[in-house]
């Protein structure tokens, strides 16, 4: 049996959008081609650095070239995410996709969004936020609202996605430690109302200080493979084996 390809995943989604709207449901992601799904090279993310407007831009070319599978279980974040690798291995699962990028803000993911939804993951585990905090313009609170509107839209669009939203890591930057710890507290407190399941990261990584844990990081922002473990098993209980 041949494997649909991305036209034929573009009609049916064409065909589903018309008959959802013609059921009086919203869905906000029309598109005429696959390469609508993908921000345009000329995009230009204010909260990115020069290196990091040029990696986004070269990972986004990989995702175009290696598009999500249909119902996949998507892992959606920064630099922590994408140095990960390949989290099919980590979990010895088979459907798991890395969409992470080195740098990336909130700002860059909301840019994004519309691959995520098109191929529907079956759930979509989100760490984003860090990069966001060395912003001095950008508030913990505008900071969860970025959060919030990036679960938002995956939820309208996408709404049989199970979303995991991941509090924010530590790091070993104590001018970060209020901004991380009352983002994350927001975070804890919208989740009574907002469409997704939190994970509490943070509590695992961080020291009494505030802190990250050193062993768990290689330059102090970064995992090394020991907090990769420990990431894995924070979340495996979560993750969809089926």
């Amino acid at each position: 049996m041949k494997r649909p390809t991305s036209l034929h995943y573009l009609v049916f989604f064409l065909f589903a959008t018309f008959f959802t709207q013609g059921q009086n449901h919203s869905i906000d992601l029309v598109i005429h081609s696959i390469e609508d799904l993908y921000p345009n090279n000329s995009l230009n993310i204010s909260t990115h650095t020069d290196w990091s407007r040029s990696h986004y831009h070269e990972r986004i070319a990989h995702f175009k070239e290696n598009p999500l599978q249909q119902g996949a279980i998507v892992f959606l974040g920064n630099s922590i995410t994408e140095q990960a690798g390949d989290w099919n291995e980590r979990l010895e699962i088979s459907t798991a996709e890395n969409r992470g990028i080195s740098g990336d803000t909130t700002e860059g993911v909301l840019a994004r969004l519309d691959e995520i939804i098109y191929y529907n993951p079956t759930q979509l585990f989100i760490l984003i936020g860090v990069n966001d905090m060395f912003h001095d313009h950008l508030s913990a609170s505008q900071i969860h609202q970025n959060i919030l509107t990036i679960v938002d839209k995956v939820a309208k669009g996408s709404p049989t996605t199970q979303i995991f939203v991941q509090t924010i890591l530590p790091t070993t930057n104590e001018t970060l430690i209020e901004k991380i710890k009352q983002t994350n507290k927001y975070l804890l407190q919208s989740e009574i109302t907002a469409p997704y399941t939190l994970i509490p990261l943070h509590d695992s990584f961080v020291l009494e200080d505030g802190t990250l844990k050193q062993d768990l990081s290689w330059d102090g922002i970064h995992l090394n493979e020991k907090g990769y473990q420990l990431w894995q098993q924070q979340i495996q209980d979560f993750v969809d084996v089926e």
